[in-house]
């Protein structure tokens, strides 16, 4: 008669060994991820920070021979010689971009304004961009000055703007006005007014 032996020892992993594994593998995948995300996401802040900077000096170049702003426009936007970003009309987070002839707060894309100022708008952009661009350091004489600035329809202008008649603070924002006062919704509204 033959004795059959049996293995006491088992070689392999076991479900429990192989579910460590698999959760290991899980959240090593999601770190990756979240570290891309991050990455991308900071890649479009400082891209919509770059395309306000382009634009401001692509219409400020296309009109310095120009008497006045009044024919600033979507149309300027898809010319050849705008930023390749903004010419579809949007800016880093898909958000519209709109430029025109700015007075009163407004930004009129239709030859509303007077013409002695310019507009740049940028339409649902998200609160951490939002307190970025408002609290940007503009220039002094880097082709068009900044002259006033609207978040949310609260306003912003140095004293003696052409572009607002009634300003709610002055230009610098302070950070606080920015995040309390501006960039209070989650995709906020921004113009730029530039003389």
């Amino acid at each position: 008669m033959k004795k059959w032996s049996t293995k006491t020892n088992e070689s392999g992993r076991s479900m429990i060994e192989a579910l460590g594994y698999i959760s290991v593998m899980i959240a090593v995948s999601i770190a990756v991820a979240a570290a891309v995300n991050s990455g991308y996401y900071k890649f479009r802040l400082s891209r919509i920070n770059q395309e306000l900077t382009d634009l401001k000096k692509f219409i400020s170049q296309r009109y310095v021979a120009a008497e006045n702003y009044k024919e600033v426009n979507k149309d300027t936007l898809e010319e050849k010689g705008a930023p390749w970003d903004t010419r579809n009309g949007t800016h880093a987070f898909s958000g519209d971009v709109k430029v025109g002839s700015g007075k009163n707060n407004k930004c009129n894309d239709d030859g509303g304004g007077d013409g002695t100022t310019f507009c740049i708008e940028f339409v649902d952009v998200p609160r951490d961009a939002c307190v970025e661009l408002g609290l940007r350091l503009w220039l002094a004489n880097d082709g068009s000055d900044l002259d006033a600035m609207s978040i949310n329809d609260k306003i912003w202008a140095w004293p003696f703007s052409n572009s607002v008649d009634d300003a709610d603070a002055e230009l610098p924002a302070t950070a606080e006005d920015i995040i309390d006062k501006g960039c209070t919704k989650e995709n906020n509204d921004m113009i730029w007014f530039f003389n």
